[in-house]
């Protein structure tokens, strides 16, 4: 299905968005109507310790001066990248077809090493919405943004140590006109905070659940762009109602100055009971191992061993390691993640344990950091208000897997020295 609506709604939409946001404190949200909010369900659960989140989707694209639709009924969901990748082929591209070629892109994924090169074009993303529980409808959710066509995929080993660059020469597995990227054929980025050096193009005009324009064949309205990611699906369009029981927290600004461009979330960071680093913290959806970077003090305090489970047997934090983050800091938290490395082995489904804990090779300079993995949501649902640059935060409970109504945050974190 294909829907076509004018530009200047989602136009008016953020100018309008804009001005509910106050210069301080957390915004108000609006009530739920059938025009600013919509549950998109996963294809799976989440978390599972071997599989991404999966959505369903449409993309129509013009290619070749007509529009070309495409369906991708099971495609990974990943909060630790930005934008749609689709491979050239599916859209039946080869060297000799015409479509817009004005914006070329690059798409970098790190634990991979898998190089997307191609051009953004502009596209509807259509999220066939079979079943609302909440009002037993059926409706489509429509977003508007560029997706990349790849025209060559390949593996590189030194993006990083170039500083986002990598000549033919150095890359391996070199494809033109991929039609396969991933087994699903796409790749769906939905993560904010990304934009880099060597990501400049990972900013928020490419994040579909971020850019709706229409529910149900009709253009949104009183919508306050945002998601919350669930056990069941995401969650789009920030309400009254679906943001209750949050604990949140103010995202600063990436150095792109882009607007709307938010940061990640702040974290104190502590291993083994040391005191905290401070640096930022990543809910990736993508991976089901942790990173994690700290101080040289609390890198002599650790001890790794290779793991059994993991592919490729990287070194994970040793059996009985614990790893304390709160979520912005450790005085006013909004979540705490408390997790003791099960080692080598396998982890417990159901937890939050990774399937390990990598630990990063100390560098100066440094920024602490942790990359927690999916398995953070088998406790919490998390929040984006793409609006305001706000971050939430709510813990389920292990009874009844529902959100906690919480009155007030948890309590300033204890286990550090």
């Amino acid at each position: 299905m294909h829907i076509t609506i004018s530009l200047l709604a989602p136009t008016l939409l953020r100018l309008a968005a804009a001005a509910s946001c106050p210069a301080s404190g957390s915004p108000t949200y609006p009530e739920a109507t059938e025009k600013n909010t919509a549950l998109i369900p996963f294809v799976n659960t989440l978390p599972l310790i071997d599989a991404t989140p999966l959505l369903d989707f449409n993309v129509a694209a013009e290619v070749d001066s007509a529009t070309k639709t495409l369906s991708f009924p099971s495609t990974g969901m990943d909060t630790g990248s930005t934008g749609i990748m689709i491979g050239a082929g599916r859209f039946g591209i080869n060297k000799d077809s015409k479509f817009n070629m004005t914006n070329p892109g690059t798409e970098y994924l790190s634990s991979s090493q898998r190089l997307w090169e191609g051009y953004w074009v502009e596209a509807d993303i259509t999220f066939p919405v079979k079943s609302d529980t909440r009002r037993a409808l059926s409706k489509d959710v429509v977003a508007r943004v560029p997706i990349m066509i790849v025209t060559k995929a390949s593996i590189c080993t030194t993006w990083k140590a170039n500083g986002g660059k990598c000549t033919d020469a150095q890359k391996t597995n070199i494809e033109e006109y991929p039609k396969d990227i991933t087994s699903s054929g796409a790749y769906v980025g939905v993560g904010f905070g990304r934009s880099s050096d060597e990501q400049p193009q990972a900013l928020p005009d490419k994040v579909a659940l971020i850019n709706i324009v229409s529910i149900g064949g009709q253009a949104v309205e009183d919508m306050h762009q945002g998601y919350i990611l669930t056990e069941k699906g995401v969650e789009v369009g920030l309400t009254s109602a679906n943001t209750e029981g949050f604990c949140t927290t103010k995202l600063g600004v990436m150095a792109s100055k882009v607007d709307k461009d938010w940061a990640p979330p702040n974290a104190a960071i502590s291993v083994n009971s040391t005191s905290y680093d401070h640096g930022t913290a990543l809910l990736d959806t993508g991976i089901p191992q942790s990173y994690v970077r700290v101080s040289q003090e609390m890198y002599k305090n650790t001890r790794t061993i290779r793991s059994k489970y993991m592919p490729k047997h990287p070194r994970v934090l040793v059996k009985g390691t614990r790893v304390l983050v709160a979520i912005p800091d450790e005085k006013n938290p909004i979540a705490i993640y408390d997790v003791t490395s099960q080692g080598a082995g396998a982890p417990q489904a159901g937890t939050m344990r990774p399937a390990g804990f990598v630990r990063e090779n100390y560098t100066i300079p440094s920024t602490p950091f942790i990359n927690t993995g999916r398995m953070i949501y088998s406790k919490f649902d998390a929040m984006l208000d793409a609006d305001c640059g706000w971050f939430g935060m709510a813990e389920r409970s292990e009874s009844t897997k529902k959100m906690k109504k919480r009155a007030a945050c948890p309590s300033p974190a204890s286990g550090a020295k």
